[in-house]
């Protein structure tokens, strides 16, 4: 299909339909490959994102183009997501690269100025042809000093949807690189509170019987990362153990293609493997195919 500019077309036709976009963290092009050709399997949109830490080693705009490119090749809908920007550089940054959401973590912040930035963001992800999320918690690494996970007010929620998130971020149980259980009770009060899209963080460690629960309240995006980092040294672990063409035929620049060559096929198959399962959780269960929503087709702004 193509690449989607503005990611709230997807936004409203996974709230519409009762699914979610799995939304993929990825830093390299075979991370991005292998979701992407997920994707195109399960003939389902996908989210490509990137953490703060990716765009400070590469551009914004060197993400952008990539995604773009993989985009042309595929025909389900492609969009990229900046995932927990912290201040007003990262956000306008990426919005000037091309990114089709940006999202803003007032974790540690006052709620007021969370509140604040969040309208004042989303003014310009508008004028920019994009979508905003926002959370105000931390949703916590397990280990880490001064990171603990936390718990979405409902009322703290629907303030962020009235300013101008088009998703909100909840913090319902769900925490970074661990395993969980959602408290699916605090998120249906944030649902009837909120009355619009809400996003899941850690979404590697869910239990997929709460993936699945989660659907009808309103949850468009789940976040993954961490699964498919595991994937990515398993994918390398794998290659490693086969046998080194190189050892066999030293002299013979062939042989360590091959061996390169391998490595990638192996890593974008355990990351296209972990990404597809997700697409499988995430789509509501339907003996009826009309009960999968469509495909969105991108917006033209004039």
């Amino acid at each position: 299909m193509t690449f989607f500019p503005d990611a709230r077309p997807l936004i409203r036709a996974a709230y519409a339909g009762g699914s979610a976009l799995p939304a993929f963290n990825v830093c390299s092009l075979e991370m991005a490959l292998g979701c992407v050709q997920a994707a195109e399997t399960a003939q389902r949109p996908v989210l490509l994102q990137t953490y703060p830490a990716d765009i400070e080693q590469a551009s914004p705009q060197v993400f952008a183009q990539m995604v773009r490119a993989l985009a042309d090749e595929v025909s389900v809908p492609v969009a990229l997501h900046l995932d927990h920007g912290r201040d007003l550089r990262q956000v306008i940054a990426c919005l000037r690269a091309g990114y089709s959401s940006v999202m803003f973590d007032g974790q540690g912040l006052p709620f007021a100025q969370t509140l604040q930035m969040t309208a004042r963001l989303a003014e310009v992800a508008h004028a920019s042809g994009a979508a905003l999320e926002v959370s105000a918690e931390s949703f916590g690494v397990p280990g880490a000093t001064g990171n603990p996970a936390e718990s979405t007010d409902p009322a703290q929620a629907a303030q962020l949807h009235a300013a101008g998130a088009d998703l909100v971020a909840c913090a319902v149980g769900s925490e970074h690189a661990a395993s969980s259980r959602l408290d699916l009770s605090l998120l249906a009060r944030i649902a009837a509170q909120v009355q619009g899209p809400l996003v899941l963080h850690g979404g590697s460690g869910i239990h997929p019987d709460d993936l699945r629960r989660a659907l009808p309240y309103g949850v468009v995006k789940v976040n993954v990362g961490s699964a498919l980092y595991r994937a990515v040294r398993q994918g390398w672990s794998a290659c490693a153990a086969l046998p080194n063409p190189i050892q066999s035929n030293p002299v013979q620049s062939s042989a360590i293609q091959t061996s390169h060559r391998a490595g990638y096929a192996h890593l974008r198959a355990a990351v296209r493997e972990v990404a597809g399962a997700y697409f499988q959780r995430l789509t509501p269960a339907a003996t009826d195919p009309l009960s999968v929503p469509p495909l969105p087709t991108p917006e033209v702004t004039p």
